[in-house]
């Protein structure tokens, strides 16, 4: 004999299993100045730490994922091309609040990256 709870339960999960989360990404370029400059290799880790942690803070309790690549510039920038993902949140709302960071500095593990530009589409 099934109990209530048991039951009420069991269709709370097939509910909860049933519902989709909603999950597009953005893409951003930007153009970043890193300090110290390390090389393109050696501040991967760091330019990942940079935008993830950002992106997270402005999206607490959301999950997130994160792909960014660096091309290095003669002149000390770099091309960062990123794609953002947060679970249940609008792709054009996260390209606003990347878009934000223009001229602002990201705390990276190794460097500081100042955003020189940024765009999202």
């Amino acid at each position: 004999m099934f109990s209530k709870s048991f039951i009420a339960v069991a269709i709370l999960a097939t509910v909860a299993l049933a519902t989709p989360v909603k999950r597009a990404s953005t893409t951003c370029d930007f153009i970043m100045t890193p300090t110290p400059d390390l090389g393109a290799d050696e501040l991967q880790t760091s330019i990942n730490y940079a935008v993830g942690h950002t992106v997270g803070a402005a999206y607490e309790g959301k999950t997130l994922t994160t792909e960014n690549s660096l091309v290095r510039h003669d002149d000390g920038t770099y091309d960062v091309y990123s794609t953002i993902e947060v679970t249940d949140v609008d792709p054009a709302a996260v390209g606003a609040t990347v878009e934000s960071w223009d001229e602002t500095v990201l705390d990276g593990l190794y460097a500081q990256w100042k955003v020189n530009a940024a765009n999202c589409y």
